[in-house]
C-alpha cells in the first residue's frame, strides 16, 4: 500500500524559481515555457526578452492557469505531507531550514535583475515562491527516498519468502527420505523375520 501511494504521488513535482507548483494534467506551452526562460534562462544582458517573458507569465491568464493547478494538488500535497511525517522524523526540522536557503538566493537574483524587472516584481513574492518551490524539491527528494526504502523492503521480503520456500521444501524432502528409510528398515525387518531370523520379529522391528 505504501509502495502504491508513493508511486502515484511522484508525479505531482516541478520544481522552478518562480512559480513551482506542481502542474494538473492540463498544460500551457506559453505559461510552462515563459515560467522556464524566467527561472533558468534570465539574463542582464537580454532586457528584451526578459520583459517579453515577464509579461507573459504575469499575463491573467497565466496566473489563472497557475492558481488552478495549486488548487489541484492541494489536498494531494497534504496526504504526502502527512505521509512522510508519518515515516521520517526530521522532515519538519528540514522545512524550517528552507527561509534561511531562500533569502540568499532572492537576494542575488534581485540584486542582479534590472530595475525595470524589480518595479514590476516584488521581493516577498520571489521569496515565497523560491521557499515554496524548495519545499517541492524538499517532499519529492523524501518520497524518493521512501520510494526506494519501500522497494527495497519488498524486495528483501520477496527474497527472504523465497528462502523460506526452499528451506521449507528441502525440509519436507528430509522428513519425506527419513520416512522412507525407517519404512524400508522396517520392510527389510519383517521379510528377515519372515525368513526365520528370529531377532527381526521383536518389538523394535
Amino acid at each position: 500500500m505504501l509502495q502504491r501511494k508513493i508511486f502515484f504521488i511522484s508525479a505531482l513535482w516541478a520544481g522552478l524559481f518562480f512559480n513551482g507548483t506542481a502542474m494538473a494534467q492540463e498544460t500551457n506551452a506559453d505559461c510552462d515555457g515563459a515560467k522556464q526562460y524566467l527561472a533558468e534562462q534570465y539574463s542582464r544582458s537580454d532586457p528584451e526578452n526578459n520583459e517579453k517573458y515577464y509579461k507573459i507569465w504575469s499575463s491573467a491568464q497565466c496566473v489563472n492557469y497557475r492558481k488552478k493547478a495549486e488548487l489541484s494538488v492541494d489536498s494531494a500535497i497534504a496526504e504526502n505531507e502527512q505521509l512522510i511525517r508519518s515515516l521520517s522524523q526530521d522532515y519538519d526540522a528540514q522545512l524550517a531550514k528552507i527561509p534561511a536557503i531562500c533569502q540568499p538566493i532572492v537576494d542575488k537574483r534581485w540584486s542582479e535583475a534590472s530595475e525595470k524587472f524589480r518595479s514590476e516584481q516584488k521581493k516577498p513574492e520571489l521569496l515565497t515562491s523560491c521557499i515554496r518551490n524548495q519545499s517541492h524539491a524538499l517532499r519529492a527528494e523524501y518520497l524518493n527516498r521512501l520510494n526506494e526504502e519501500s522497494e527495497a523492503q519488498f524486495l528483501e521480503k520477496q527474497r527472504l519468502n523465497l528462502e523460506q520456500i526452499a528451506a521449507d521444501k528441502k525440509a519436507d524432502a528430509e522428513r519425506k527420505a527419513a520416512y522412507e528409510m525407517k519404512m524400508e528398515e522396517w520392510r527389510d525387518a519383517v521379510r528377515r523375520c519372515k525368513a526365520g531370523e528370529i531377532q527381526y520379529c521383536s518389538p523394535g522391528y
